[in-house]
């Protein structure tokens, strides 16, 4: 059972109106308060420190969440509503001296991703990779060098195939790392795993993604 109705207010619909505006309210904390003293505050009640954690992060959460439902945006954005509203009950438990908070709210953010997909097994055939957001890294020009964005259809359209067929675990670090920027020591402390591990499921996934895209490149010609 989703845990959204356990939210003492609603969570501000800024995901759905691209132009929102920023928090201008008197009371809000001011934004450039740290992440722990927001979860600090959220955990004593504190519904303009939450709002202000939500929007800090809403965005990137959000993008991560979209890819992980390939890209059905109203699906990502139930799971947002869920993680945001575990964030908000759980902000008490955050450790500060066992790791960051953004990392934490990644972790809550997966774990409603995974829970959610192992509850109703949501699939989808097709995602365009502009909905993903996905760019691979150019092994010419190393990790940061990204590959210049693919706007073929037929690229597109592979990539985000490939994406969805691959192992959860393979997608998830993908997901996590492209685009996100989040670190691989930040990903081990999200998903459990070692980093070793995670580079190798990394680097095996661009392959295959990039294997796919030379397959469309190849069946458009």
């Amino acid at each position: 059972m989703s845990t959204t109705a356990l939210l003492p207010f609603p969570l501000l619909p800024s995901l759905a109106d691209k132009a929102a505006e920023p928090i201008t309210s008197a009371v809000a904390p001011p934004m450039q308060l740290s992440d722990h003293a927001l979860v600090e505050r959220t955990a004593r009640g504190d519904a303009d420190a939450f709002t202000a954690l939500y929007r800090r992060y809403e965005r990137p959460v959000f993008g991560v969440l979209l890819r992980l439902a390939s890209g059905r945006r109203a699906l990502a954005e139930e799971w947002l509503q869920e993680a945001f509203t575990r964030v908000w009950l759980a902000a008490g438990t955050h450790d500060p001296s066992r790791g960051e908070v953004r990392p934490w709210i990644y972790k809550i953010a997966l774990n409603t991703a995974r829970s959610e997909l192992a509850r109703k097994r949501h699939r989808t055939p097709h995602v365009s990779l502009d909905e993903s957001g996905l760019d691979l890294p150019d092994h010419g020009g190393g990790e940061r060098g990204a590959a210049a964005r693919l706007d073929e259809a037929r690229q597109a359209d592979a990539v985000a195939l490939a994406l969805q067929e691959l192992p959860d675990f393979m997608r998830e670090v993908v997901v996590l790392r492209c685009r996100r920027e989040l670190s691989f020591a930040e990903i081990a402390e999200i998903t459990g795993a070692p980093q070793g591990t995670l580079k190798s499921r990394f680097h095996r996934a661009v392959v295959a993604l990039r294997a796919a895209v030379a397959r469309g490149e190849g069946g458009g010609r």
